[in-house]
């Protein structure tokens, strides 16, 4: 007998709803819920493939521990809390809390109850030391509200805009764009356009997002920066800036306008290599636009120039004024209690990383939702383990992630991770990670456990599990209530500052109160997170989610009028752009640019094991019918491609969506070793063409990931 139940996604910040058909206390079927009010009946091919990942013949459903003969043997969840435990509290005597390191993968972001409850574990070891992937592919926004500051009357959304810029990102895709609804994305922007939305898209490669443009730029990958800089020359040569917004909010404008004076269309259409007519024509159209935002996504922030890209679309947002003004009437809605009036403000400067805490190694925090200490640049993670000193990295929790797939220079990762004393990873499936760890903890996946999403503080949804936990797979937050348990740790919730904006502020911190005794329900557990008496009941009566009533409010002004000002010109912003031409100058050397690709079947490393997504079986190398007829190649070859720091072997697919001289391929493939990149499952790793000792943005540590010169020669086999 089949039954069908209500519940959500929770691969990605989309949070769709989902209708589940239950089989035999499996899950045999995903399919989009239409009458969800959020969702409207949008899915993607990850989420409704759900029932292959969780009846995968090689998921993890026992507790492992590695033996001394490097093989894993089964063992209970008690015995492995016990054994981590005492491990853990003889590292700690000898070494102190910042000897433990902890790396929070993006599968953990989306259960409820294991950010809070595993934080609040965290906070209580006391180490900063922790990473995840936020400093990889998008952290230059954090630099750059850092430099600049940030504007807190509210953003402008895409449904009332008039026109809107995307750079360097495919929104129908990767479903994260500030402003823009996560839900439906395709149908969203449909409507929009049908309303009369213009939309400028630049990426070296014509996306789904890119054909859908009024105005497409190809440009060449890395030179984005130079692009923008060009479009502030247009706006403010053709007075197209707003002086009542950036005179009263923002600093240093000058200097910004004389620094974009010799960056003219036609100089920046010569480096970026796209039309000057169509440059000039988008920088106008963007400009003359009376609503809307510029945003940059991975491909600007992975390339050479992340910090002054995003300092670049973060000035021509203050220049034209696209944030709510004071007297401005804006939409707002809240599930958890009554929201605080928006005030034209600013938050000034704040260059977290420049005081308080910073490692041995030079590098201070960048603000996280992990602790409220902050985290460390990802990149610095191996260093953190190899380098000797008394405070080194020994212990090690990888949450939901996979460190040595994700972080760059995999062979540095994998030498980091041999090297601990105690690596535990919390993962379904047996990961490069988990291949290395000493303990593999199980996990439910996300139709076993209960959840509640808060999707922008205005749509709440509750799901319970729709079947059975199988094997002895455990939540995360029970393992980590229990861990701390064992450690006698003072575990406690909602306590310490919060961290970030957006959806970092987003995440529920709890009701504060003490963590100890043994683990209660788990809605027991929803309810201190929601810290509401009320929520969890009002999504329970409203099975396919709950809305916030809407309401217009009007953006007040500032509580004083002293107030900090943004500043369009940090010192470090001419000296990065010289950096950036050098870069580009440099880059000549080879022939090809490897940009990175999202790709519609898999989320990160999430899929590529499940062959309903991964029909090809492997990672391609993405390359220009023309380019490859001028290597002597055709579709299904197989190439080696070269970087200054190492090679990587890949099969390539033909794909005339890419601007000539540009490869693109896919992160978090690949495996341990030398394992064949050709192998079902395996792939090619980009991260072995990529270094973490080398020339580097500043504050980050963050290597050239896209954007990266390659060269491109046929395999001998």
């Amino acid at each position: 007998m089949t039954t069908t139940h209500i519940s959500y996604c929770r691969l990605c910040p989309a949070l769709c709803g989902m209708l589940v058909d239950v089989a035999d206390d499996k899950v045999v079927r995903v399919r989009a819920d239409t009458a969800n009010t959020s969702s409207a009946g949008y899915s993607c091919v990850k989420g409704r493939n759900a029932p292959s990942a969780h009846n995968h013949q090689d998921r993890i459903l026992r507790h492992l521990r590695k033996r001394a003969d490097g093989e894993f043997e089964t063992i209970s969840l008690q015995a492995a809390v016990d054994d981590i435990g005492e491990r853990l509290t003889a590292i700690l005597a000898e070494s102190g809390p910042e000897s433990i390191g902890s790396y929070w993968g993006t599968y953990a972001w989306r259960a409820t109850a294991t950010l809070p409850i595993a934080k609040a574990w965290w906070e209580a070891i006391g180490s900063h030391k922790t990473f995840s992937p936020i400093t990889i592919d998008q952290a230059s926004k954090t630099v750059t509200y850092g430099r600049t500051g940030a504007y807190v009357g509210g953003v402008h959304r895409l449904e009332d805009a008039d026109v809107w810029m995307e750079v360097g990102g495919n929104q129908l895709v990767s479903l994260q764009s500030l402003g823009w609804s996560n839900t439906n994305p395709t149908v969203n922007l449909r409507d929009q356009r049908k309303r009369g939305l213009k939309l400028i898209v630049v990426d070296p490669r014509r996306t789904e997002l890119a054909r859908s443009a009024d105005i497409h730029l190809q440009v060449r990958p890395g030179t984005d920066a130079v692009l923008l800089s060009a479009f502030l020359n247009v706006i403010f040569a053709e007075e197209l800036d707003r002086p009542q917004f950036w005179g009263r909010y923002a600093r240093n404008v000058e200097a910004l306008r004389r620094y974009v004076r010799d960056t003219t269309p036609a100089v920046a259409a010569e480096i970026c290599g796209v039309p000057e007519e169509d440059l000039h024509a988008a920088a106008r159209m963007f400009g003359s636009g009376r609503c809307g935002m510029a945003n940059g996504h991975t491909g600007t922030d992975m390339g050479p120039g992340g910090n002054p890209c995003e300092h670049l679309l973060n000035a021509i947002n203050i220049v034209c004024g696209r944030f709510a003004d004071e007297g401005d009437e804006i939409r707002a809605a809240t599930l958890t209690g009554q929201a605080a009036e928006p005030r034209a403000r600013v938050i000034g400067p704040y260059r977290k990383w420049e005081s308080g805490w910073q490692s041995r190694l030079g590098y201070g925090l960048l603000p996280s939702p992990h602790s409220h200490f902050g985290e460390l640049p990802a990149t610095l993670l191996a260093e953190e383990v190899l380098a000797p000193g008394p405070d080194r990295v020994r212990a090690l929790f990888s949450i939901g992630g996979n460190p040595v797939n994700a972080i760059p220079d995999t062979r540095r990762q994998v030498e980091a991770m041999k090297a601990l004393d105690l690596l535990v990873t919390i993962d379904p499936f047996m990961t490069e990670t988990a291949r290395l760890a000493d303990y593999v903890i199980s996990p439910t996946m996300m139709y076993e456990r209960a959840d509640f999403n808060i999707l922008n503080g205005a749509f709440g949804q509750y799901s319970p599990p729709v079947v059975p936990a199988p094997g002895d797979t455990v939540d995360e937050w029970e393992f980590f209530w229990r861990l701390g348990g064992a450690q006698r740790l003072d575990m406690r919730l909602g306590e310490g500052p919060s961290e970030g904006v957006g959806a970092f502020a987003a995440i529920p911190r709890g009701r504060p109160g003490a963590l100890s005794g043994e683990p209660p329900s788990i809605d027991a557990v929803l309810e201190m997170i929601a810290d509401d008496d009320q929520l969890l009941e009002l999504l329970k009566e409203h099975p396919r989610g709950y809305a916030a009533p809407p309401r217009t409010v009007t953006v007040l002004g500032p509580l004083d009028t002293d107030q900090d000002h943004l500043d369009l010109f940090p010192p470090e912003f001419p000296e990065e752009m010289g950096e950036l031409r050098r870069v580009l100058e440099d880059s000549a050397r080879r022939r090809y640019r490897l940009v990175v690709r999202r790709s519609k079947e898999t989320f990160n490393g999430t899929g590529k094991n499940i062959p309903e997504l991964n029909k090809g079986g492997t990672n391609p190398l993405y390359v220009n019918p023309d380019d490859l007829a001028e290597l002597g190649l055709v579709s299904g070859d197989r190439v080696v491609a070269t970087s200054d720091h190492g090679t990587v072997r890949a099969v390539t697919r033909a794909d005339d969506s890419l601007r000539p001289g540009v490869v693109a391929m896919t992160h978090g493939w690949g495996g341990l070793e030398d394992e064949d990149p050709f192998a079902p499952g395996v792939g090619a790793n980009v991260n072995n063409l990529i270094s973490t000792r080398g020339p580097a943005q500043q504050v980050l540590r963050m290597p050239i990931m896209s954007a990266l010169p390659v060269d491109i020669v046929p395999l001998k086999e």
